[in-house]
């Protein structure tokens, strides 16, 4: 999933003006990508689609055209930016590739693989474009990364971690943060963490992991915890809160949120067996006298150039680049399935307490459940095994 091909989709008219565009949400996810779109040179912003009243009051004191539903977009839209709940978006994606927009989700696919695989499949058959929002592959630190790991940089790689530890404010600013289904902010994150490990070390073969609340009392899971085994043998800690003030987590260390303030301290670490290196700073740990390095030899801090942009920002450039038909996908919806799979299997292991193998072809956990309901209530006089 991770050789998406690098060339265009040739069946697809290129277009060398602004692609016109609408997002689908207003909510404070999808006010942030309309002011991005606004500012994109090769996006044109028609109009923000919401049917909450509310939503589109919002939209408009912002100053963004509105509109309630996406049988009122106008005919000349070519793309579209879904930013609505990972819940609720199955919907709206297909009535997208419907229309045959080129389309962007805002975060990952879907909460579900089974939503995540309609949306894939709802693509695959209108031929339109599908770009899913792990926008932190975007970053020039994380690209880098993967080169130089892959290219034997640091030899071969055994270990990484990824820290996300950023106390959520209490004030919200009058959004929900999430829909109250019991995930909260912690796993949410352990979405994008977990992507990220996944592009940077490869296929994930097993995972365990634990979470914890507050009190017993809270709604959320507000930490969360997991080790990841790949495929190429290495190991990986990823570690979540939301409750928790530290200065470490990727927004705060690359500055990629304008709502969360920038740190600078890296968050995600890489270890071969020739050296190490830290993210998004691209600090780079070598030995570089004679010898093979151990612990009692001294290392050599080398940062390697990291030039400062914003990746929701250079998302962006990359979809209109793929709207036009210039360019494929970074991350296309197989390749999302693949973290959208491993993510659940860390959030079953946390419910049931097994280490599981990530599974995109997998049943949710809740299927059986709700096709015996389903079964039961297509057939209520059917007799029992008691009878």
């Amino acid at each position: 999933p991770f050789e998406a091909s690098a060339a265009p989709d040739p069946a697809r008219p290129v277009m060398s003006a602004p692609v016109p565009l609408v997002v689908i949400g207003a909510g404070r996810d999808g006010l942030r990508q309309a002011r991005l779109a606004s500012a994109c040179a090769g996006l044109r912003l028609v109009a923000v689609i919401d049917p909450a009243e509310s939503a589109r009051e919002r939209a408009a004191e912002a100053g963004f055209p509105t509109a309630g539903d996406v049988d009122e977009a106008p005919a000349e839209v070519a793309a579209a930016i879904l930013a609505l709940p990972v819940t609720t978006r199955a919907a709206a994606a297909e009535a997208a590739a419907d229309r045959g927009w080129a389309t962007l989700t805002d975060r990952s696919l879907a909460a579900s693989l089974r939503d995540g695989r309609r949306i894939r499949d709802a693509f695959a058959r209108a031929g339109a474009p599908l770009l899913v929002g792990h926008h932190r592959r975007h970053h020039p630190a994380v690209a880098a990364a993967r080169e130089a790991a892959r290219g034997g940089l640091l030899g071969r790689l055994v270990a990484a971690d990824a820290a996300w530890m950023l106390r959520r404010p209490e004030d919200d600013g009058g959004f929900a943060w999430r829909v109250r289904s019991g995930s909260g902010a912690a796993l949410s994150q352990l979405a994008n963490d977990v992507d990220l490990l996944r592009c940077l070390l490869g296929e994930i073969a097993t995972v365990c992991a634990l979470t914890s609340r507050a009190t017993p009392q809270s709604a959320e899971t507000d930490s969360a915890g997991a080790v990841l085994r790949f495929r190429s043998g290495a190991l990986a800690t990823a570690l979540m809160s939301s409750v928790g003030l530290s200065p470490w987590g990727w927004e705060a260390a690359s500055g990629d949120d304008d709502e969360v303030l920038r740190t600078g301290e890296d968050c995600l670490r890489l270890v071969g067996s020739e050296g190490a290196m830290s993210l998004p700073s691209l600090t780079y740990w070598r030995h570089a006298g004679p010898g093979k390095g151990d612990w009692t030899r001294p290392l050599s801090r080398l940062p390697l150039p990291s030039p400062a942009l914003d990746a929701r920002a250079a998302q962006l450039d990359h979809f209109a680049r793929v709207a036009r038909g210039e360019a494929a996908p970074l991350v296309t919806a197989e390749d999302a399935l693949h973290s959208l799979a491993a993510a659940l299997a860390v959030e079953e292991s946390a419910r049931t307490g097994k280490m599981l193998a990530p599974d995109p072809d997998r049943a949710d956990a809740w299927e059986p459940t709700a096709a015996a309901i389903f079964r039961g209530l297509a057939a209520p006089d059917a007799p029992t095994g008691d009878e």
